[in-house]
C-alpha cells in the first residue's frame, strides 16, 4: 500500500531531476532518460500491477511536464513496460549486454513513436532532424542502463525492507 502512496512523489522527483539536472548538464542537447530506464527495469523485475502503475504515473507526469499530446507518454511508457514484461518472461534478462541492447532498442522505439506522432498528427516529417539525436539518446541510455538497474535494484530492496517493517495500520 505504501508503494502506491509514495509512487507519485518519487516519480515527480525523478522526472524533475531528469528534466532539470540532466538537461542543464547536457546543455539541452541530449539528456538521459532515467524514467524510460525505470520503466524497462519495472518490466523486468516488478509485478505487472506495480509496473503498470509506475509506467502510468511516470507517463502522466511526463505528459504534464513536456506538453506534448496528452496521453502520448502514458501510452508509450505502458507499451514499453508491457513489451519489457513480455521479453522478461521469455529471455534471461540479467546480463549487462542484454540490458544495454534492450534499452537501446526501447529508446529507439520511443523515438520512432514520436516520429510517427509528428507525421500522423501534424504532417511534419521530422525523421532526418531527430535521427542523429535519437541515436545519441539511445546510446547514452544503453550505456548507463546497467548502472541505473543496479541503483533501482538497491532502492527496491531498501523500500521492500522498509515496507516489511512498517505495521499494516492503513
Amino acid at each position: 500500500m505504501i508503494y502506491y502512496l509514495l509512487l507519485p512523489v518519487f516519480s515527480l522527483l525523478l522526472l524533475t531531476i531528469q528534466v532539470t539536472v540532466f538537461d542543464v548538464l547536457s546543455f539541452g542537447k541530449t539528456g538521459l532518460e532515467i524514467s524510460l530506464i525505470l520503466v524497462i527495469y519495472a518490466g523486468f523485475y516488478l509485478s505487472i500491477i506495480r509496473g503498470i502503475a509506475l509506467s502510468f504515473v511516470l507517463g502522466f507526469f511526463l505528459d504534464c511536464i513536456t506538453g506534448v499530446i496528452p496521453g502520448f507518454f502514458v501510452l508509450s511508457y505502458v507499451l514499453i513496460f508491457l513489451i519489457s514484461k513480455g521479453v522478461s518472461l521469455k529471455v534471461y534478462a540479467r546480463g549487462v549486454v542484454f540490458t544495454i541492447g534492450f534499452t537501446f532498442v526501447c529508446v529507439l522505439f520511443e523515438k520512432f513513436l514520436i516520429i510517427l506522432m509528428y507525421r500522423g498528427l501534424y504532417g511534419i516529417n521530422v525523421f532526418y532532424d531527430i535521427l542523429s539525436i535519437s541515436l545519441l539518446h539511445a546510446v547514452i541510455a544503453g550505456i548507463f542502463a546497467p548502472a541505473f538497474f543496479a541503483l533501482f535494484h538497491r532502492l527496491e530492496v531498501l523500500f521492500n525492507v522498509w515496507e516489511a517493517r512498517s505495521p499494516d495500520r492503513l
